[in-house]
C-alpha cells in the first residue's frame, strides 16, 4: 500500500436539488474567513478558527452569503408532463 491510497479526499455529497458546489473560501478583511462547502453550506469562520455562523442553501440568509461567491438561488424546477395529455398534440396537416 501507498502513500496515496492513504490521502483520500472526503466523499463528496450531493447538495440539495442534486447540485454539487465547488469547495472555496474567502479571506475577509477582519481576518476571518466564509467557507464554501461541497454540499452548499457556507460557515463563517473567525480568526481563531471558531464557527461564528453557518448557512444551508436552504436558509433565507443563504443568497446574502452566497453572493459573494457568485451564486445566486435557483427556482426549483418543475418536471415535465408526458405528452399523453389529451389535446396537448398540435393536429396533423
Amino acid at each position: 500500500m501507498t502513500d496515496e491510497a492513504d490521502k483520500r479526499e472526503r466523499p463528496r455529497t450531493t447538495a440539495t436539488r442534486g447540485r454539487r458546489f465547488k469547495p472555496h473560501a474567502l479571506e475577509l478583511t477582519d481576518g476571518g474567513r466564509l467557507v464554501l462547502d461541497v454540499d452548499g453550506s457556507i460557515e463563517h469562520i473567525d480568526a481563531q478558527g471558531a464557527t461564528m455562523q453557518h448557512w444551508m442553501p436552504e436558509d433565507p440568509g443563504w443568497p446574502d452569503e452566497a453572493i459573494r461567491f457568485g451564486l445566486h438561488p435557483q427556482p426549483p424546477t418543475i418536471k415535465p408532463h408526458g405528452r399523453s395529455v389529451q389535446g396537448s398534440k398540435p393536429p396533423r396537416r
